[in-house]
């Protein structure tokens, strides 16, 4: 007689909250560099800045999806998710031109990174 092996696969809504947590992270960053680019002057394509503000905006969706799906399933990965939105929450209030603006934005980098590695048991 053969043993039956149980896979114990992560739940849909730990799948899908890894997944938003992983596009979260994947469009932070994009969004990042866009923004060094265009603040250094590397890309100097100033009618196309809205591209900048548009990541930003699916940034935070895809974050707040993070908690919301995880929220049941896993409220460590929900609450690191949860903590990467008070940075991301300030940065339209700050200065583009200002020194604060990046430390800011740089602020949810860790959180948002630890919403993807999260592993649940």
């Amino acid at each position: 007689m053969h043993a039956v092996v149980k896979r114990h696969a992560a739940p849909w809504p730990d799948r899908a909250a890894r997944g938003l947590a992983t596009g979260a992270v994947a469009v932070y960053g994009t969004t990042a560099l866009l923004g060094v680019g265009l603040a250094t002057g590397l890309w100097r394509n100033r009618r196309n800045r809205w591209i900048h503000h548009v990541g930003y905006i699916a940034a935070v969706s895809l974050t707040v999806g993070t908690v919301v799906t995880s929220a049941r399933t896993d409220r460590v990965r929900a609450a690191c998710a949860a903590a990467a939105l008070v940075p991301l929450a300030l940065l339209p209030r700050v200065s583009t031109r200002s020194r604060r603006h990046p430390a800011i934005a740089l602020a949810a980098a860790p959180w948002l990174a630890a919403a993807v590695i999260r592993r649940t048991r």
